[in-house]
């Protein structure tokens, strides 16, 4: 349903909130179905590694305080946070922050903001028109996509010159759309696109000129990822739902100040809300969001399983009972094992499905 300007106001900030602006009272309720089906499609966010293997940890990262298995995965996350995870996006690691604040802004700039050097196939739309000035530019920016380069110094400014690889780009995180320079020291026109780990999708040249809001709206970029690459935004279309009443520019550009999610209807009467997954009441990503709370809500159950299974650890490891015993968590992102600190054993958990670490 359409939201009053002074309530899109009020939420806006707010972390917990996800605000759909429409006239179509089903909207939100189709959205949020949506989210959540590719949440659980997605499963879960860690993933045990047979390939990770730990290191001796210092003394001060081993804490044995009584006879009893001591663990905290939620620190042993901290730890990656602060010493691997944000420094790999040109980050620190920010004390005055929560560990979800802190998460949040590693899932903003880890592999989705900052897509990680890879070889990618260019794939052009048929609508794409690339100014004369920039055509030897542009031939060296796809062969620079082609052979896995490093896009970075092309991505937005708020990376490449202002150092905020955590900010907030909402075209992104609502629409799943970027845009790249044809030089790294910026110009005028730029290329928007859709970037995944294995291809880029050239949508087309724009120019931005200074403070114009306008080009992040464009109902043309979706228009095109609709009429060119469908399955690519799927997710976010909308089915089974009555017409929407279509917002013009200066409202969507206004809407979209306010980090509210609002329905884009394509030529052929097709509907998309949120096909980049979303933009929160406070800016970040829907998706982003999902993930940080599968990742402590998952922290949470494998520390209690692991001290759960004390007996069976102890057994395997041949460890006293009277002799206390920390269990660690190591991770690579998305991966991760439990191990002992000291022998360096790792300790594999045979879940069933259903076992309440899915979202």
């Amino acid at each position: 349903m359409g939201v009053s300007r002074d309530l899109l106001s009020k939420l806006k900030g707010n972390r917990a909130t996800f605000m759909v602006h429409s006239r179509n009272q089903f909207a939100a309720v189709a959205a949020a179905a949506s989210f959540l089906g590719r949440g659980r499609e997605a499963g879960r966010y860690f993933q045990f590694s047979e390939d990770l293997v730990p290191m001796i940890q210092t003394p001060k990262a081993v804490q044995l305080v009584s006879a009893t298995l001591t663990a905290d995965f939620k620190a042993d996350w901290t730890q990656y946070l602060l010493e691997v995870g944000l420094p790999a996006c040109g980050l620190k690691f920010k004390p005055s922050r929560t560990a979800e604040e802190n998460t949040l802004r590693f899932l903003n700039a880890y592999n989705r903001r900052i897509p990680q050097p890879r070889p990618r196939l260019v794939r052009e739309s048929r609508e794409l028109s690339i100014p004369q000035e920039h055509e030897r530019e542009y031939v060296a920016l796809k062969e620079a996509i082609r052979l896995g380069g490093d896009l970075k110094p092309y991505l937005s400014r708020h990376i490449a010159t202002k150092k905020r690889p955590d900010w907030n780009d909402s075209l992104l995180n609502a629409w799943g759309i970027q845009h790249l320079h044809f030089r790294p020291d910026g110009t005028l026109h730029i290329l928007f696109c859709k970037i995944t780990d294995s291809e880029v999708f050239a949508i087309q040249v724009f120019p931005h000129p200074r403070n114009d809001q306008r080009v992040w709206v464009q109902e043309e970029l979706l228009e095109i990822l609709h009429v060119n690459w469908p399955e690519e935004i799927a997710h976010g279309m909308l089915r089974g739902l009555p017409p929407d009443t279509p917002h013009d520019t200066d409202t969507r550009v206004e809407l979209r100040g306010f980090n509210a999610n609002f329905v884009t209807t394509t030529k052929d009467g097709t509907q998309y809300l949120a096909p980049g997954g979303g933009l929160m009441a406070s800016g970040d990503c829907a998706e982003d969001k999902l993930n940080c709370d599968k990742i402590f809500s998952e922290l949470k159950k494998w520390q209690a399983i692991t001290e759960g299974s004390e007996a069976n650890i102890r057994a395997a490891l041949n460890w006293p009972a009277s002799e206390p015993l920390c269990m660690r968590i190591l991770f690579d992102n998305r991966k991760f094992c439990v191990y002992e600190p000291t022998t360096l054993t790792r300790i594999k958990f045979d879940l069933p499905a259903g076992d309440g670490t899915e979202p």
